[in-house]
């Protein structure tokens, strides 16, 4: 116990019984990890494995025991395998099968050969090396190089010898290629390829409704569409224009609003001027009269014998910031503000002259404004009036081409 209590003094402050647990469960899973590692590497049963055939010398280390009392590591150095001599013609002839294939390079075969060979040196899955040698360099040298500029149209002949080994049994073998004119590059000469394939369906499918195409060419699946005009190009531009135009409508339509607006504001001026007039000649003050014809809209717009007016509207606005405590003559200047017409302004500063200085003569002020009001309602009504006829000229025009179409052609016809 004292042990113990002078161990766990000596320990660090931190290191409890649960981290203590842990070193001892981490130290037990390494030592059953490293018993499992041995038991299980290569060399514990007696054996390495080599090499694949053809491979380099690799060098190993291994712990031997049983030399001495303790154990010590050896390096041992592996050669590649080797095959037997009653197995490597089997291999060769693996090779030679696959071999035209893996050297016709863009080629459709070895029988129409127009560009560059692969002529590989080495076939690794089989550990065997190539030696090659052609009996006419000027059409093919050893290296793969094609010249297939003087071949005759019927194409020639050339033999290329292809020595394999292993590295102990060498055995030679020809491969025959047929060098033809260079006509087109690869990828005409894959595309030409695919006609020539397509062609030999059509021959056999003479007698069917319908030719079936080839699911796949050179172990590429294929999938077919008759060409189209791609519709992205014009569907992108309409969209654009519809952007571009739908602008140009907002902005237009605001212009439109903006003139009706004004319009309005100047043919309600004359009955604002007047409603004001009679009020104030009652005996009201400004603010009064003001208020009154704005609740009256309000009422008759409620109960539907009114449609919306702007001006009207703003009237409706200015008593709403006096009641909340705007100063009146700052109320009236912001609804002349708000209008934005030369009339109203004058109308408010008569107003806030009123206010300031009276009644006196403001009747009379307010007769004359209601005149040259009537008399600019008169003016903008026969403005709109020319402006309407200036619309109905297109209409008239078109109606008058119709009706000269339909009494020239006739006559046109009974002419000829």
């Amino acid at each position: 116990m004292r042990a113990a209590g002078r161990l766990r003094k000596a320990l660090p402050a931190w290191l409890g019984k649960k981290q203590i647990c842990c070193v001892l469960a981490g130290l037990l899973l390494g030592g059953i990890a490293q018993a499992a590692g041995a038991a299980g590497t290569e060399g514990a049963a007696g054996e390495l494995r080599r090499p694949g055939y053809g491979q380099e010398e690799e060098t190993r280390q291994v712990m031997v025991k049983g030399l001495f009392e303790e154990e010590v590591p050896v390096e041992i150095r592996l050669a590649g395998r080797e095959y037997r001599a009653d197995e490597i013609h089997h291999v060769y002839q693996q090779v030679l099968e696959e071999l035209p294939e893996r050297i016709r390079g863009g080629n459709l075969s070895l029988n129409q050969v127009r560009s560059d060979l692969k002529l590989i040196s080495r076939m690794d899955e089989y550990g065997i090396t190539l030696r090659w040698e052609s009996e006419n360099c000027e059409l093919v040298d050893s290296f793969g190089a094609v010249n297939a500029q003087d071949v005759p149209e019927g194409g020639a002949e050339v033999e290329l010898r292809v020595e394999l080994t292993d590295g102990r049994c060498p055995e030679q073998y020809v491969l025959p290629v047929r060098v033809v004119p260079q006509r087109t590059g690869a990828r005409e000469l894959a595309l030409e390829g695919f006609v020539r394939t397509v062609e030999e369906a059509d021959r056999a499918q003479r007698e069917s409704e319908w030719l079936k195409l080839p699911d796949t060419y050179n172990g590429a699946a294929l999938h077919y569409r008759e060409p189209q005009e791609s519709p992205f190009p014009s569907l992108a531009a309409l969209g654009v224009a519809a952007a571009v135009l739908l602008t140009a409508k907002e902005r237009s339509d605001k212009e439109k609003a903006a003139k009706q607006r004004e319009n309005q504001l100047l043919m309600d001026y004359p009955e604002v001027v007047s409603k004001l007039m009679i009020f104030l000649g009652a005996g009201m003050t400004v603010r009064t009269a003001w208020e009154r014809i704005a609740g009256d809209y309000r009422d008759m717009l409620g109960s539907g014998r009114r449609t919306p007016r702007h001006v009207y509207e703003e009237m409706y606005e200015t008593c709403c910031q006096m009641s909340r405590g705007v100063p009146e003559g700052q109320a009236y200047g912001e609804f002349g503000r708000r209008c934005g017409l030369l009339p109203y302004m004058k109308l408010c500063s008569l107003l806030e002259q009123n206010r300031k200085n009276g009644s006196r003569n403001v009747r009379e002020l307010l007769r004359a404004e209601m005149t040259e009001a009537f008399e600019l309602r008169k003016h903008g009504a026969r403005r709109m009036g020319e402006e309407a006829g200036t619309r109905l000229l297109l209409p008239l025009f078109l109606m008058l081409g119709v009706v000269m179409v339909m009494v020239a052609v006739p006559a046109m016809l009974e002419f000829m």
